[in-house]
C-alpha cells in the first residue's frame, strides 16, 4: 500500500497544469486508440482481374446492385424460390465468417447470406420457425464441409424452394436439406444484393468472383448440370427471363465501376470508389452476436483497462482544482467517461475497420469506474495516514 500512497501524495504535490497535461495526454491516447486508423474515406478494396473476367475482393470491399430488385413493387421471388450460380475462387482461409453474397432488406438478420468459414460453405437464412432455426437464434444454418478450398475455382449452385435447399459443386449434388428454405423469412420490403461483404460492411470476403446468376425458381438437378456445362463452354452462357433468370453477371467489363446484367440492362452492380456499406451499424446491442473466445475476451479486457487511467487521473484532477465533494467528482468523471466512449463508438460506425458496439461502451464505463474507485480508496487511505509527505520517511 505504501507505494500507492506515495503515488497519491505525488499527484497531490503536482501543479494543476501538469496534472491537466497528463489527463489531456490520456484522453488523446484513448481517442487515437479508438479511432485508429482514421480511414473515414477508405478505398473500396475491389479490383478487376487483369487477365480474365471477374473481380478480386482483396480487403474491405463491397459491390451492391444499383437499385432494389423489387423496385416496381413486384416480388422478385413470388414463390420464395431461388437458384444461385456463383463462380468463385477463395483466396484466404479465416476463422471468422466472411459473406460472399447477401440478400438484404433492411431487417436483421439478413434474408440470407452465403459465407465461408475456414474452407466450409455456410448458409444462414432468417426464420421464425423453431424447427428450422438454430437454438436461441432467429436464423437457420446449413452448409457443406470443404466446399471452398483456397486457390481453387469452384462453380457453386444453390437451389431452394418448397422442396428444401440443395447444394451443388461443379454441377454435382453434394448435399440437400429437405426442411430448409432460404427465402422463408422474406418480406415485402425492398431487397438489395450485396457481394463480397455483409450489409454492414463488417464481414468482408477475400477471393475472386468471376460469374453470378440469380433465378427466381429452383432449378432441377438436370438443369443445374446443363447450366454448369454452359458456364464451362468457351462462349458466354446464356439465359432468359423465361427461364426465371433475374440477373446474369459475367464481369467482362474489366474496367470501370459498373457490372452489367446480361438479362436486364436497367439493373447493374456498382463498384464504389470509396467503401460504403449499405447499412451502418451504430452501437450494436450489448453482447449482440458475441462469441466467447480468446479474441472477444481480450477485446473486453482491453476496453476495461484502457479507461482505468482515465477514471483515476481525471478524479485526481478534479479533486485538485475544485472543492467538489467526492460523490460529485465520481459522478462527473463517470459521465465524462461515458460521453467520450459514446462519441468514439458512434464515430466508429463510419470507420470500415472498426465495430460500433454498446458492449464496448459498457466496458469503457466499467474501466472508468474502476479507476475512480481505485483513486478514492487510495486518496482516503492517504488522508488518514500519518505519512502525508511524498516519499515519506517510512520505507
Amino acid at each position: 500500500m505504501k507505494p500507492a500512497l506515495r503515488t497519491i501524495s505525488c499527484l497531490n504535490d503536482q501543479s494543476p497544469r501538469l496534472l491537466g497535461a497528463l489527463c489531456l495526454a490520456i484522453l488523446l491516447i484513448i481517442l487515437a486508440a479508438g479511432l485508429w486508423p482514421f480511414n473515414f474515406l477508405a478505398r473500396n478494396q475491389v479490383a478487376w482481374l487483369p487477365d480474365q473476367n471477374g473481380v478480386h475482393f482483396y480487403g474491405q470491399g463491397i459491390i451492391v446492385n444499383s437499385d432494389v430488385l423489387n423496385k416496381e413493387r413486384k416480388p422478385p421471388f413470388p414463390d420464395k424460390s431461388i437458384t444461385l450460380e456463383i463462380l468463385l475462387r477463395p483466396l484466404l482461409v479465416t476463422g471468422n465468417l466472411p459473406h460472399i453474397l447477401t440478400l438484404y432488406d433492411g431487417k436483421a438478420p439478413d434474408i440470407f447470406f452465403v459465407g465461408q468459414w475456414r474452407s466450409h460453405l455456410i448458409i444462414r437464412s432468417r426464420t421464425d420457425n423453431p424447427t428450422m432455426g438454430k437454438k436461441g437464434k432467429d436464423y437457420g444454418e446449413i452448409g457443406l464441409n470443404n466446399a471452398l478450398l483456397k486457390d481453387q475455382d469452384c462453380f457453386l449452385t444453390i437451389t431452394s424452394g418448397n422442396g428444401g435447399t440443395a447444394i451443388y459443386i461443379n454441377g454435382k449434388l453434394m448435399r440437400s436439406y429437405a426442411n430448409h428454405q432460404m427465402l422463408v423469412g422474406m418480406t415485402e420490403e425492398p431487397v438489395r444484393l450485396v457481394l463480397g461483404n455483409s450489409s454492414t460492411g463488417e464481414s468482408y470476403w477475400n477471393g475472386c468472383l468471376t460469374g453470378l446468376a440469380i433465378y427466381n425458381r429452383a432449378l432441377t438437378a438436370d438443369q443445374v448440370s446443363r447450366r454448369y456445362e454452359a458456364w464451362k463452354g468457351e462462349t458466354p452462357p446464356h439465359a432468359a427471363t423465361e427461364d426465371g433468370c433475374l440477373g446474369m453477371y459475367l464481369f467482362g467489363e474489366r474496367k470501370g465501376r459498373t457490372v452489367h446484367n446480361e438479362i436486364n440492362v436497367d439493373d447493374t452492380l456498382a463498384i464504389l470508389e470509396r467503401f460504403k456499406p449499405v447499412q451502418r451499424k451504430m452501437l450494436s446491442p450489448f453482447l449482440s452476436g458475441y462469441t466467447w473466445n480468446l479474441s472477444s475476451t481480450q477485446d473486453i479486457i482491453t476496453n476495461i483497462l484502457g479507461f482505468i487511467p482515465f477514471g483515476f487521473f481525471f478524479s485526481a484532477l478534479l479533486i485538485k482544482i475544485t472543492r467538489l465533494k467526492r460523490l460529485s467528482v465520481n459522478l462527473i468523471v463517470t459521465i465524462l467517461g461515458t460521453a467520450i466512449s459514446f462519441a468514439i463508438e458512434s464515430t466508429q460506425a463510419y470507420l470500415p475497420t472498426r465495430d460500433s458496439s454498446l458492449t464496448d461502451v459498457v466496458m469503457n464505463v466499467a474501466g472508468t469506474m474502476i479507476g475512480i474507485i481505485t483513486f478514492q480508496i487510495l486518496h482516503r487511505s492517504r488522508a488518514s495516514s500519518v505519512a502525508d509527505r511524498c516519499y515519506g520517511t517510512e520505507a
